[in-house]
């Protein structure tokens, strides 16, 4: 099991965060402008990965489905006790609705994706495409509510929520597959280059953005956060994932999956909610900076316990 652990921390985290490391990096000497990154990925380099990897992905409706509801189920089956914990114990609401959102949220994108790819090849980022398109409606639709319930914001995020092209570029993928269309090689090639370009440039981003929110944190709310997410979270989904019947596959995956720390997009939705945007930076940075202890061990677990896509990945 130790070796499994060695291996798998040197083949698929230490990559991964040697990229972090260098956004953090040239973020410290060279500030990177993080709004003009974020944009790029979320109007053109997610959209586009997404576009080829429900085009070619193989997965069943059947399957989609299964995927779907194990993640609805396993963010629902932590928020509604911890939701139910925090409002027995008086927590100020700005604090609960960053805490509910940070545990239940993972990066399914910056950190997911390529984490998808390195332990489990394209058959992981299918998979991992359609846990993005998911966390994405959660976070901006759910969350939105959550978050907006609480500052009594404007329309504005709704209508943005809309124009984000991440359901469209989804629905015309399923379109054309479902019509047995075969896109022109150049535009086939071009799409395929953009896809691929995702991993560095989300990677650069998340090192830039940690950079920036690095500080000491109110310990007393991190540390039962820090379990929940890191380690309850992929527990509840292994519970979910045995009785949907969906081990070993897709549902190696979304145990990793589940593993993932907090997405940023949390912060950034607290930022434009006025909420307890320091919160939600710090969960940010510490899920991240421990998950690379904790998903090295989830992913040996699962792989030890023969999960993982038909024929290897």
């Amino acid at each position: 099991m130790l070796d499994q652990v060695t291996t798998i921390f040197a083949s698929v985290l230490s990559p991964i965060l040697f990229i972090i490391a260098m956004g953090a990096l040239v973020q410290r000497f060279h500030p990177i402008n993080i709004a003009t990154l974020s944009k790029l990925q979320i109007y053109l380099f997610v959209p586009t990965f997404l576009f080829v990897r429900f085009f070619e992905s193989g997965l069943s409706a059947r399957a989609m489905a299964g995927i779907a509801g194990a993640v609805l189920l396993a963010k629902i089956a932590l928020a509604l006790p911890l939701w139910w914990a925090l409002k027995r114990l008086q927590v100020h609401r700005n604090t609960s609705a960053v805490v509910i959102l940070s545990a239940v949220i993972f990066n399914a994108g910056n950190f997911g994706i390529p984490l998808a790819e390195r332990a489990f090849g394209t058959a992981g980022g299918a998979v991992q495409a359609l846990v993005v398109t998911l966390s994405n409606l959660t976070l901006w639709g759910v969350g939105y509510v959550l978050m907006a319930a609480l500052s009594g914001s404007s329309k504005d995020v709704i209508l943005g929520y809309f124009r984000l092209p991440t359901l469209y570029v989804v629905a015309t993928a399923l379109l054309l597959r479902g019509l047995n269309v075969t896109l022109p090689n150049p535009l086939s090639y071009s799409l395929h280059l953009i896809a691929d370009g995702l991993v560095p440039l989300a990677l650069v981003t998340l090192g830039a953005q940690l950079a920036q929110q690095a500080r000491w944190p109110r310990w007393r709310i991190i540390v039962p956060l820090l379990f929940l997410k890191l380690l309850i979270m992929p527990v509840i989904m292994a519970g979910i994932v045995w009785a949907l019947g969906l081990w070993p596959w897709p549902g190696a995956m979304l145990i990793v999956a589940a593993a993932a720390p907090t997405a940023v997009n949390t912060l950034l939705l607290t930022i434009e909610q006025k909420g307890d945007a320091e919160l939600a930076a710090d969960c940010v940075f510490w899920t991240t900076l421990l998950s690379a202890v904790t998903v090295t061990l989830v992913l040996a677990v699962v792989k030890v316990l023969g999960g993982g896509p038909p024929g290897g990945g």
